[in-house]
């Protein structure tokens, strides 16, 4: 099949075309110019303009290439496919369901409405689409466990990296008041975190963490393996492709997870719900090595089970053949 993916999202397109192309599909990536994409949402439809023409060359590069189908992630961007009258797989991500504004909302009800199917990659979002599209089915990030892999075990790494954003949807005030009680009780933890996010002039503040800035995708394996811990999100309740990349290094990850039924077995977090809570398991297991290497053990395992990036490409390839085919979506499995 000729498929072509559309927007990317934490890489997820990126590695499900590598899959695609893996299975002997002839897969393309198409990039939206999002003008505006950081302005205030009250200023953002003055975009628009800008925003339809480079929609209008989207489609006619899609219909012009002869794709059996498109894959396109982030929700409101499916009117592509409708512009374009071609059938579409719509894949949504987070932030384009949960904050959805006055301008988006009718964009994002009618890509879902004239999806060919679709897909969401948190289990948390499924309440934002129970209603319009009761059909939508979770599918897990795919994470490459080549690249995202042990470079040695946890026992030997030092510190504790964050490895999600600084901003309050992913907790970061929560996770920066573990890092004070962390600061006063265990000034020998140095954190390292990512500079950017409202939060971070309050992280640079405190004597234990470091900034570091943005790294390019291919550096991530070895800054996640150079920490004994990882700590993730702490408001959402479900993992992210960071969390998840994290596992698979082997380290243990110490977030907050509170999705359950998401999966046949809970992930293997260290689930905890408070500042207090994180702080008390990151000091537990930095002093622990040998708990570090086993918790490593188990969620790379759990992520090689549930989140490989074959098993997803397989399902993404099943789903585009059917709907190729004018079939029903076959289940999964």
């Amino acid at each position: 099949m000729r498929i072509a993916e559309i927007n990317d999202i934490a890489s997820v397109a990126t590695e499900i075309g590598a899959g695609l192309r893996a299975l002997g599909h002839e897969v393309d990536f198409f990039a939206p110019r999002l003008f505006g994409a950081r302005l205030p949402t009250p200023i953002k439809p003055v975009t628009a303009p800008l925003r339809a023409l480079d929609w209008l060359d989207i489609v006619r590069r899609v219909r012009a290439g002869n794709y059996d189908l498109a894959h396109i992630h982030y929700a409101y961007l499916g009117n592509l496919g409708r512009l374009g009258h071609f059938p579409y797989i719509l894949h949504c991500h987070g932030t384009d369901l949960r904050d959805q504004s006055a301008f988006t909302r009718p964009l994002v009800r009618s890509a879902l409405s004239h999806a060919s199917h679709v897909f969401y990659a948190t289990p948390d979002l499924r309440p934002y689409l129970r209603d319009l599209r009761p059909d939508a089915e979770f599918l897990p990030n795919p994470i490459d466990l080549e690249r995202f892999a042990p470079a040695s075990p946890p026992s030997t790494g030092t510190g504790v990296f964050i490895c999600c954003a600084l901003t309050e949807i992913k907790g970061a005030g929560t996770i920066l008041d573990a890092c004070s009680l962390l600061a006063g009780r265990r000034p020998d933890i140095r954190v390292t975190a990512y500079a950017g996010g409202s939060y971070a002039p309050r992280f640079e503040a405190l004597p234990n963490v470091t900034l570091i800035g943005r790294q390019p995708r291919w550096k991530l394996p070895a800054l996640i393996n150079q920490h004994a811990v990882v700590a993730g999100q702490m408001k959402l309740g479900t993992a992210g492709m960071a969390e998840l990349e994290a596992l698979a290094c082997g380290r243990p990850v110490v977030t907050w997870f509170n999705a359950p039924g998401a999966y046949p077995e809970p992930p293997p977090f260290a689930s905890v719900s408070s500042a207090e809570e994180m702080a008390r398991e990151v000091e537990l297991l930095v002093d622990n090595p040998a708990a570090r290497d086993a918790a490593g053990s188990a969620g790379r395992a759990w992520v090689a089970k549930y989140h490989d990036l074959d098993r997803i490409a397989a399902r993404v390839e099943a789903v585009a053949r059917a709907i190729s085919a004018g079939e029903p979506v076959p289940p999964p499995h």
